[in-house]
C-alpha cells in the first residue's frame, strides 16, 4: 500500500473538514467549525452533579451513584464539566474540561 486516505473516523468526516487558512478566515464563528467534547459525546447519558459534591469529585473522590456501568457526560448547574465513569455504583472522573470551581 502506497497511500491511505482516511475519509471518516467516528463522527468526523473529511467532507466537513476545512483548511487552517479557512479556519483563520472564519475565526469569528469558530463554534460552527470546532467540535466540543459535549458535541462529540452527545449520545452518552448525562449526570447532574450536586454543587456541594463537585469539589470532592474534582479532587478524585469517588461518588456513590446507582446507575449502570459506563461513561457519562457530567454537568453541574447545567454547565458541562466533562466525562465520568461509573463502575460498581461508583462515579469517578475521567476527562474534565471545567475551567474553575465555583
Amino acid at each position: 500500500m502506497k497511500k491511505l486516505n482516511r475519509i471518516r473516523v467516528g463522527i468526523f468526516d473529511i467532507k466537513e473538514s476545512i483548511t487552517l487558512s479557512e479556519l483563520e478566515e472564519k475565526k469569528d464563528n469558530l463554534n460552527d467549525y470546532v467540535f466540543t467534547m459535549e458535541k462529540i459525546f452527545k449520545d452518552f447519558e448525562s449526570i447532574e452533579l450536586e454543587e456541594k459534591k463537585l469539589p470532592y469529585f474534582l479532587n478524585g473522590v469517588k461518588i456513590t451513584y446507582k446507575r449502570k456501568d459506563g461513561v457519562y457526560n457530567l454537568y453541574c448547574d447545567k454547565k458541562y464539566i466533562g466525562l465520568g465513569v461509573i463502575k460498581d455504583n461508583l462515579l469517578k472522573r475521567d476527562v474534565l474540561i471545567i475551567d474553575k470551581v465555583t
